[in-house]
């Protein structure tokens, strides 16, 4: 993608038009803001610590994912072996702390309070990374990620007693907006829920 919009600055093959980003200037769009060090000097590849992270890129990403890959997978034994998926594809984010005698794993990854052990945590993921990028991105994350930062904030809050959630939408609080708090029109409700509490969870449907 070596062809650059004048207009919107957007990566383009050779053979794309203009027309196909920003319609040649006529839509306007904010310009993207530059990213953090050291992603940016990672993403230039002009320096061989940046040319060796390009490289093996996608090894990377896959230090740092929050969700694993969600699907129903059919694979019938074939001579000729595809990928199949039927249905929806999901991303999937399981509990912010891994049950006992678990591993820590994705998001889970996060939450680890040593960060000398997340860094050994990630490095084993994939073979053939170097610490010291990975280290310098997962100081970026923590520093620089919002999602972290809310979901690490969320986790050092979680109280420890047993607590129930009801959803009354008759029971409005006073002074409040009558549709803020109308009952969910799906039949799922998503609660973020940590460690041993899945094994107290139950659900009631009136």
């Amino acid at each position: 993608m070596s062809k650059i919009c004048p207009y919107c600055k957007a990566l383009k093959f050779n053979g794309e038009t203009m027309g196909t980003c920003c319609a040649s200037g006529k839509i306007k769009l904010p310009l993207l803001a530059a990213p953090p060090e050291p992603l940016k000097t990672f993403l230039t590849g002009t320096t061989s610590e940046s040319k060796r992270f390009l490289s093996q890129i996608r090894k990377y990403n896959s230090c740092f994912q929050m969700t694993s890959f969600g699907a129903q997978i059919e694979n019938p034994d074939q001579f000729m072996s595809t990928f199949k998926v039927k249905g929806q594809i999901y991303n999937r984010a399981g509990s912010l702390l891994p049950f006992s005698g678990e591993n820590h794993k994705f998001l889970q990854l996060y939450f680890i309070s040593d960060r000398n052990s997340e860094l050994n945590a990630r490095c084993e993921i994939s073979p053939n990374v170097e610490r010291t990028i990975v280290s310098q991105l997962q100081h970026l994350f923590h520093e620089n990620n919002n999602l972290v930062r809310l979901f690490k904030t969320a986790i050092d809050l979680m109280p420890t007693d047993m607590h129930k959630i009801v959803i009354s939408a008759d029971k409005t609080p006073p002074g409040q907006h009558v549709r803020r708090y109308n009952a969910p029109t799906i039949d799922e409700v998503a609660i973020v829920m940590v460690g041993d509490q899945f094994f107290t969870l139950r659900y009631y449907s009136s």
